[in-house]
């Protein structure tokens, strides 16, 4: 075709007027509509098990990262996973869980369904252990319990309850320079039966401590430290007396999880002995006791908004529908512009429309089962870096997993861009060929456009582009329409 013919009316040789081109328009994208209505249909028949199919990626990653994290934290806490656990991790997917129980909650529950398994496990959750006493506080604390009771009223009082041999006991380590182990042990035994002893709190020394405070209880932190003691106290004489916590089969209750009554009675006297050594007892803490539990290894993209399930819903749907009716769409779109095309150049669009489908699902396709994982990972690893749990939301997700596949369709149409361009004689094979660094430069650029702001889908992206812009020299070459001499002379027309 020279340049006199390119002048030519694309339209002279129809008999269709400008306004029947607008109504052929028009019925085709009427029909273009029908086409993605359907779609659309058909899409939010499906958007359940679209939706649980975009989620698979994450749900598989998060999983991983939470497998290598217990793992982790196993191998630091122990030093490695037991042969015999690692099937539960890989197999089944479980992961395991380190809690804090109080022994005795968890022995009351298994005495309910194991009938006298309270008298025959030996436990003393609410007494005093060794962390509670350091050694060195031995002495000063023998020395104050054996001080007149008028300077000391409330050591005094304890001291009282005591029996002779323990008095003994106490004034002869507060006569000692220095206190040892079985000091530390001879004074921890005296507390822990001082606990058991059910007159410690009567004493009038202990009123300002126990008596009920003006504040309400809800503002527990607010008020004094000391005041939840009058809680615990007002709790104690709300029990029965005589509910198993006297005597000895009270005191050996206690020991296994016992009474209520019995254990409040130990909980509040423990307490009122460490408020008379605060310069020399640590604070008081509950004797927890380490338990690790396995849970399944389940997860679950978190919805923050009352819409969320909705509108995630209608974004599955039409993206959905598009994809089913986009074919036709095309289709309708064609037929009305096939019009005004020559013969040769519907050929082109003959040899085109399938590559470029091709070449866009094949974009999909990989970033869908190439790329998710590798990103998702290198993503989660900073989670791991710095302790943050990933718990994705299902707005977030979805755009991040409908946005990167369509940069990636959109990139795969490089080739056919490079075709193009040659073909109208803008760059030809020759100029592909010497500038092929600029070109990779410009590929990691627009790698980095479209795809989030991570290096690794970055190169995912980057590398097979770099190869598909080889191959559009190579359609450049081979395809039909080959110039050897695209900008060779021109012929021109008479005018």
């Amino acid at each position: 075709m020279n340049i006199a013919d390119s002048n030519k009316d694309l339209f002279e040789d129809t008999r269709m007027s400008f306004g029947e081109h607008l109504e052929d328009l028009r019925k085709a994208l009427f029909k273009a509509a029908i086409g993605l209505a359907i779609g659309c249909a058909i899409g939010f028949t499906f958007a359940n098990q679209v939706v649980e199919w975009l989620n698979r990626p994450l749900v598989k990653a998060i999983g991983e990262y939470r497998i290598n994290r217990a793992t982790k934290k196993m191998v630091e806490r122990q030093g490695y996973v037991p042969a015999e656990l690692q099937p539960w991790m890989k197999d089944d997917g479980f992961i395991p869980r380190q809690v804090h129980m109080d022994p005795a909650q968890l022995l009351t529950a298994l005495r309910e369904v194991v009938p006298g398994l309270g008298s025959t496990i030996k436990l003393d959750p609410y007494g005093f252990k060794p962390g509670h006493l350091p050694v060195d506080a031995v002495v000063p604390i023998c020395k104050s319990l054996s001080t007149d009771g008028a300077t000391l009223p409330r050591q005094s009082a304890l001291f009282r309850l005591l029996t002779a041999d323990q008095r003994q006991q106490i004034k002869l380590i507060g006569q000692k320079q220095q206190a040892g182990v079985a000091d530390q042990l001879m004074l921890l035994e005296i507390f822990n039966s001082a606990t058991r002893l059910d007159g410690l709190s009567a004493d009038v020394a202990f009123a300002d401590l126990l008596s009920a405070p003006a504040a309400d209880w809800t503002t527990l932190f607010q008020t004094p430290p000391e005041k939840p003691l009058a809680r615990m106290k007002q709790a104690l004489d709300a029990i029965e007396v005589g509910d198993g916590a006297d005597g000895a089969d009270g005191a050996d209750m206690a020991d296994a999880g016992g009474t209520d009554r019995a254990n409040l009675n130990r909980r509040m006297n423990r307490a009122l002995i460490v408020s008379m050594f605060p310069d020399q007892m640590p604070d008081l803490k509950m004797n927890l006791v380490p338990i690790e539990i396995w849970e399944p290894n389940t997860f679950e993209p978190q919805s923050l908004a009352a819409t969320d399930g909705f509108f995630i819903w209608l974004k599955a749907g039409v993206v959905t529908g598009l994809c089913i009716s986009f074919p036709w769409i095309f289709y309708c779109i064609w037929n009305f512009v096939a019009a005004g095309l020559y013969p040769n150049e519907k050929k082109y669009v003959h040899y085109f429309a399938p590559i470029s489908t091709i070449l866009f699902l094949a974009g999909i396709a990989m970033a869908y089962f190439f790329v998710f994982a590798p990103v998702l990972s290198f993503l989660f690893s900073f989670n791991e870096q710095l302790g943050i749990a990933p718990e994705m939301r299902i707005n977030d997700w979805l755009s991040f997993v409908l946005f990167l596949p369509l940069g990636f369709g959109v990139a795969f149409q490089l080739p056919l861009v490079m075709l193009f361009l040659n073909r109208i004689n803008l760059f030809s094979i020759d100029a592909y060929l010497s500038k092929w660094r600029i070109a990779v430069m410009c590929i990691f650029v627009l790698s980095m456009l479209l795809t989030p702001a991570d290096p690794i889908s970055m190169l995912l992206l980057a590398i097979p582009l770099t190869v598909l812009y080889f191959l559009g020299i190579v359609m450049c070459r081979f395809m039909p329409g080959y110039n050897p001499n695209p900008f060779g002379d021109v012929p021109v027309g008479d005018g």
